[in-house]
């Protein structure tokens, strides 16, 4: 239970990090503001749990700060690192089919869904 308290805690505080960062950012042909969250949670996460993995850091901190505050703050620092541990677990030709395949298959789902509502609604 104390756990899943961590983990919320957490995300309702990424959560309005990521809303307080879009809010202020200014508009452009690309999403600065979404990229810099990206890419700051990448970097935060790859960190904390290189932190964890040498004892550093608690199973409690990684579930506040890693899956609670930067798993909301981010859409890419959880398949960040996931990347990396495939890479580093079972090499890079398995890291790049998991990249290929997230990379074309998560629009094209995405693009499906919304078809899909189109033509429902």
């Amino acid at each position: 239970m104390k756990n899943v308290l961590l983990v919320a805690l957490g995300g309702a505080i990424g959560a309005v990090l990521r809303w307080s960062s879009e809010s202020i950012a200014p508009t452009s042909n690309i999403s600065s503001a979404t990229l810099s969250i990206n890419l700051i949670g990448s970097f935060g996460l790859g960190a904390l749990m290189a932190g964890f993995s040498m004892g550093h850091a608690s199973k409690e901190t990684v579930h506040l700060l890693g899956i609670g505050l930067l798993g909301s703050f981010t859409t890419m620092s959880a398949y960040a690192l996931q990347t990396v541990e495939i890479g580093n677990s079972s090499g890079f030709p398995s890291m790049a089919m998991y990249v290929a395949l997230t990379s074309l298959g998560c629009p094209l789902m995405a693009l499906g869904g919304w078809k899909l509502m189109s033509i429902l609604t």
